[in-house]
């Protein structure tokens, strides 16, 4: 499958005429939760609790802490519906959150990188985003990797509402 003028998309290939997999796509969503910041954040931040209440998560295991006590390398692994990855992923903490990034490219992930971030919005009551980018391995069209981007979204902040 190559260029051909008569179509008005073509297919994505590379110089190998091969088919290639969209780039990194991005993606947020957010939650209200009725609790204080600091609890909310504790939740986010017990990484081998993730295990428990993140969708698609296996196993998550905390490795590595920073002088704080927090996380700051972690291995865990995913079932994203169509595969199956291992993974180590550094964090780094603020105030209002953390964000971590894909220690190393995997089978399934050339790159991840995240956020959490906590903002009050009342009395109590905090509004959680969680952002993820990923550019996947996978010969997977955009719009199949924005699909699974969502869901992980959809699956994390659903899980993280329950809680509180």
């Amino acid at each position: 499958m190559g260029w051909n003028p008569e179509r008005t998309t073509q297919p994505a290939t590379g110089p190998d005429g091969g088919y290639h997999a969209a780039m990194a796509q991005t993606e947020a969503l957010s939650v209200t939760v009725d609790a204080p910041a600091a609890d909310v954040l504790a939740f986010l931040r017990d990484i081998d609790n993730q295990k428990n209440w993140f969708p698609g998560n296996l196993e998550s295991e905390v490795i590595e802490r920073d002088t704080d006590g927090r996380p700051a390398r972690a291995r865990l692994v995913n079932d994203v519906k169509v595969a199956k990855d291992e993974f180590l992923l550094d964090y780094t903490h603020t105030d209002d959150g953390f964000s971590w990034v894909l220690v190393k490219p995997t089978s399934v992930q050339k790159s991840q990188v995240g956020s959490w971030r906590v903002i009050g919005v009342g009395d109590d009551r905090r509004e959680v985003t969680m952002t993820l980018t990923v550019d996947t391995s996978l010969p997977l069209p955009g719009f199949v990797q924005k699909r699974i981007i969502k869901d992980t979204l959809k699956g994390a902040t659903a899980g993280l509402a329950k809680q509180f």
